[in-house]
């Protein structure tokens, strides 16, 4: 059944996302801080709005998808926010990457207004928005969840309860801790190789020969042979979730000295200025560190 629903954040997830919405028959207000990134919304027939709480005024369905913690709070309880005319019984979908703390705070403000929350991150990169392929992870109320569902499945294949409020977020930040590790030790191993003399694509048939085969390092490996760092999902997003996850660890007394130091080749990339580029650019850090490039 289609839906009312007001969208926020027209970035590389959030404008295929919102595509897919309207092309599965919802009725959408955008809205983006950059006014421009919401021409092809407004072409495909979404209505363009000048702040957040114009785009939730007449919604049942809120989502988001911006930036950070301080981009969603801005959203929800600054001027011109979803606060000032949420709708009580809407629902409000979060899909940022943000503090699962920030997350909890927000959920209170919104349940104030006699709507519900649910912080609904994603995991799946560009490819997955446009396919509409991607994996959320959700925190909050069951019931927002099962009326979440129906939305949703028209942007994912997978769709994963994680419990409270918070807790999807908690997930993401674990997922992304694996996936952004995961990249920096093959660029490390491929840097080594090529150093050495194996030419890159030997050393990728035997990675692929072994248990070491990641589905995550079979996508990247080709974009990284050709030197291509479109970004599918930018390095600056990612250090900040190297992040999000590095203070999530201090306040639960979780120890993370993997992600410790691969947090600072995030930082150092990006300090480069290559935080624009897809996040597997961290690649050209240790390259010119060792002198070497991993390309065919």
């Amino acid at each position: 059944m289609p839906e009312s629903i007001g969208f926020i954040g027209l970035g590389i997830m959030g404008q295929p996302m919102a595509l897919n919405l309207i092309k599965a028959g919802h009725q959408l207000a955008v809205y983006n801080r950059t006014a421009a990134k919401a021409a092809a919304l407004q072409a495909a027939g979404a209505r363009v709005v000048s702040s957040p709480a114009d785009a939730a005024r007449d919604a049942n369905v809120v989502m988001m998808i911006v930036s950070d913690s301080a981009a969603v709070e801005e959203v929800v309880a600054g001027k011109g926010g979803i606060l000032e005319s949420l709708r009580a019984g809407a629902l409000v979908i979060d899909s940022s990457t943000i503090s699962p703390t920030v997350s909890r705070k927000m959920a209170c403000l919104v349940a104030g207004k006699g709507a519900s929350w649910l912080d609904a991150p994603v995991t799946g990169s560009k490819h997955g928005a446009e396919k509409g392929e991607l994996t959320f992870m959700m925190g909050g109320d069951r019931a927002a969840f099962d009326r979440a569902l129906p939305i949703l499945q028209v942007l994912g294949k997978k769709h994963i309860y994680c419990g409270s409020h918070g807790l999807g977020l908690s997930a993401k930040l674990a997922q992304n801790t694996i996936q952004a590790t995961l990249l920096e030790v093959f660029c490390e191993g491929f840097v080594l190789a090529t150093k050495a003399g194996v030419r890159p694509e030997t050393m990728l048939e035997i990675i692929q020969s072994s248990l070491a085969r990641a589905a995550l390092t079979d996508f990247k490996a080709p974009f990284i042979f050709k030197g291509d760092f479109t970004p599918y999902f930018p390095l600056k997003l990612m250090h900040k979730d190297l992040e999000l996850a590095a203070e999530a660890g201090y306040a639960q007394g979780v120890p993370m000295p993997a992600l410790a130091a691969v947090k600072e080749v995030y930082m150092a990339a990006k300090a480069q200025g290559k935080g624009d580029l897809d996040y597997a650019a961290i690649v050209t850090f240790l390259e010119e560190l060792a002198g070497v490039k991993v390309r065919t």
